[in-house]
């Protein structure tokens, strides 16, 4: 019993640092927070007519361009499939060799 507290004594400790503000000692200035000029921004697909019409129209999305060759793609693909058959592999172990629990 007085190994599990410790284990779990030490994984709390280690844990501790997560929960605490960030030491920064940088100061954020709050200048940058504001707009210097009093305009309104400017979306974008959006106009006005000279009447004060408002034009609305669609932007499209950039195209996206596959820069891998397909070597590179079937390196990747095979690097994942083998990482998944190695943890099969270690998960299965594992769990073959658990403890009966009908013994306790």
């Amino acid at each position: 019993m007085t190994r599990l507290a410790t284990i779990a004594a030490v994984a709390l400790v280690g844990t501790a640092n997560a929960f605490t503000l960030p030491q920064n000692n940088m100061i954020a200035s709050r200048s940058a927070l504001f707009m210097a000029d009093d305009k309104a921004p400017v979306e974008r697909g959006v106009s006005m007519d000279q009447d004060g019409k408002s034009n609305v129209w669609a932007i499209e999305p950039k195209m996206e361009i596959e820069n891998k060759s397909t070597e590179e793609k079937t390196g990747s693909a095979l690097i994942a499939v083998g990482g998944l058959a190695i943890f099969g592999a270690i998960a299965a172990a594992a769990l073959t060799n658990l403890p009966d629990p009908n013994q306790f």
